[in-house]
């Protein structure tokens, strides 16, 4: 593992539409996550992270959510320094 990286990642999160504004809040508190936006069920979440593990982390949490049939990666880039 390089020192100092930095991952970004998106996820689709998939949620019942009226449980959408309670599971984007919760969603909200955790650092390192972000929604982007919420419609109909379907939330869309960034995650940022110093390391691979933290990323790993952060896609638990999301999985773990209560509320959340399901957590689909759309997206993950990293860079460290020197590259």
């Amino acid at each position: 593992m390089a020192e100092n990286e930095y991952h970004v990642s998106s996820f689709v999160v998939r949620v019942r539409p009226q449980d959408g504004p309670s599971v984007s809040g919760v969603i909200q508190s955790v650092t390192g996550l972000e929604v982007h936006a919420e419609e109909e069920g379907k939330l869309i979440v960034t995650a940022e992270a110093a390391n691979v593990r933290e990323l790993a982390e952060l896609s638990a949490v999301l999985q773990e959510t209560d509320k959340v049939m399901s957590v689909a990666p759309i997206y993950h880039e990293f860079s460290s320094e020197g590259e």
